[in-house]
């Protein structure tokens, strides 16, 4: 008796191209990729040299890390919430989602 083994990609249905990829979510991650590289390199100067230029730079990065955080998660959500596959709703991002979208939020 033969197994069959139908051979999968990593994409999911056997074909091994890419669908639905966006350029914007890629250059998205590598700015928070380089945000929090920057931001640990100005905890690495604010330790050894404490200014007000590296204590700047730590902050700014760090707000840059975290938008940009907030944006793939909002993508994140509203890929998930056009599936239908939301498990948890979050209040933010069902705003925002509302608001992106013209919709009226529901009570």
């Amino acid at each position: 008796m033969a197994l069959i083994y139908k051979e999968k990609t990593c994409w999911g249905k056997g074909d091994s191209t890419v669908k639905n990829f966006k350029p914007h979510r890629l250059i998205i991650f590598l700015i928070a990729t380089v945000a929090l590289a920057n931001f640990f390199e100005a905890g690495r100067l604010i330790s050894s040299d404490m200014t007000f230029r590296h204590i700047g730079s730590s902050i700014i990065s760090l707000f840059i890390f975290v938008s940009t955080l907030f944006i793939l998660g909002f993508w994140v959500y509203s890929d998930e919430k056009e599936k239908n596959n939301l498990r948890i709703k979050f209040g933010m991002y069902e705003w925002l989602y509302n608001r992106l979208s013209g919709r009226k939020p529901q009570k």
